[in-house]
């Protein structure tokens, strides 16, 4: 019998049927107040399925506090659109392509900029971002801080963040005016003592970048307390500062056996020929690096000659950039020993080099210096370089010089190096 009942047809109220937008149902009212007193709830993951949390997500307000946000939220879809409303620019894939890291990364970096220079410890705006490091500990893996006008311990940074690996800092303001003061530029002597502690107890960081930071070698001998202990460390960046020969001995242990690093960035710095010697004497035993760039310093002939001849044992390091050294013809011959023995280099960049000038000069002088450069070109033409059997190096060297009369020293090069 109960088979055989028809059903009811619905009852239909003909004033609905004539309107476009039907009222909601009172599923999406109660989760429309469930997102109103979101932080009012503890376990709506255990109360509310897959679908109906997408639809509360969907409904949160995007200026949560941060610190709650970041401990209750998981929606990828929620940061996305809280990410895209502050920060249109942001590419999540440079974060792990999580657009929560991505938030949140951002949001700390933004903190640390503004945070004033006469910041107390103890102070309301210092709590505040402790709280925030703390809601951020398991999400922050990378930071990269443009600007840090304060000087104070980032210790607390550091202890709290389990899985910091990249971390990047330059001390100072961008953007002063007219309020220029040189206090305001630079690492203090304190800043590297508390950076050196950091990288010391850091277990995970693998990353260090420390660009226009004024760093000389009185800074780098306090900052080795530190990297001495970064057995994990394998970029290094220490570009557009004033590090010397001194400080270039004291890096140059880095490429010891013990330590793993693959790229070092020392671009744009005093160093002179003692201290690519000692670069190039570590990195005749190095198995590790990679990427070496030594671009805007003052090498000189003599100091890259030498750095050629250890590169000759050399097989594991892949890009030299040595651009605008002050180099001249005199390195040529070492350079095509070295090409013709280092089976490994795949990029040499001689760029904004004065190859052709001491060809000139002699030449003017009438001394026996002309003769020497000659032969120097003319076994860079016909010496053979990477086709033999030690040699397979496919090095890119690109040598730049000035518009005028070295035109022709610079066509012989070219196919010297194209042979």
């Amino acid at each position: 019998m109960t088979g055989n009942v028809k059903q009811k047809p619905p009852i239909r109220f003909r004033a609905l049927e004539k309107v476009r937008v039907r009222p909601p149902s009172l599923v999406q009212i109660c989760l429309k107040r469930v997102a109103q007193n979101f932080l009012s709830y503890s376990n709506l993951h255990l109360k509310l399925g897959r679908r109906q949390l997408e639809d509360v997500y969907a409904m949160l307000d995007l200026d949560m506090s941060l610190p709650e946000a970041a401990t209750r939220i998981c929606d990828e879809n929620y940061w996305k659109r809280r990410t895209q409303s502050r920060h249109r620019n942001a590419q999540v894939e440079k974060h792990g392509m999580s657009w929560k890291q991505t938030f949140l990364e951002l949001e700390l970096q933004e903190v640390l900029e503004r945070l004033p220079i006469t910041v107390e410890y103890g102070s309301p705006e210092l709590e505040a971002l402790r709280q925030q490091v703390g809601a951020s500990r398991l999400h922050i893996f990378q930071l990269q801080i443009g600007q840090f006008p304060s000087h104070i311990d980032l210790s607390f940074l550091f202890d709290a963040l389990p899985a910091l690996c990249s971390f990047s800092i330059t001390y100072g303001n961008r953007r002063l005016g007219m309020d220029y003061e040189r206090a305001m530029f630079g690492m203090k002597i304190s800043d590297a003592q508390y950076l050196a502690r950091n990288i010391r107890v850091s277990q995970t960081l693998v990353s260090l970048s420390l660009p226009c930071n004024m760093v000389d070698d009185e800074l780098v001998k306090v900052l080795m307390g530190g990297l001495s202990y970064g057995h994990m460390l394998t970029h290094l960046d220490l570009s557009h500062n004033k590090i010397g020969d001194r400080g270039a001995r004291r890096l140059a242990s880095l490429l010891d056996p013990d330590y793993c690093l693959q790229a070092l960035n020392l671009s744009d710095n005093l160093i002179h020929a003692n201290g690519c010697m000692h670069l190039g004497a570590h990195l005749a035993e190095n198995m590790t690096c990679q990427a070496l760039n030594l671009r805007l310093n003052r090498c000189e002939d003599n100091g890259v000659s030498h750095l050629f001849q250890d590169m000759c044992v050399n097989r594991y390091l892949r890009t030299l950039n040595i651009s605008c050294n002050d180099l001249t013809v005199r390195c040529l011959p070492y350079m095509n020993s070295m090409l013709g023995e280092n089976g490994t280099l795949t990029e040499l960049d001689l760029s904004a080099n004065p190859l052709h000038q001491a060809d000139e000069e002699n030449a003017l002088g009438g001394t026996a210096g002309a003769a020497a450069s000659d032969a120097a070109l003319a076994a860079t033409r016909s010496e053979p370089h990477g086709t033999g059997s030690g040699g397979g190096a496919a090095a890119a060297a690109s040598a730049g010089a000035d518009a005028g009369g070295g035109a022709s020293e610079l066509e012989a090069l070219e196919e010297g190096l194209g042979e």
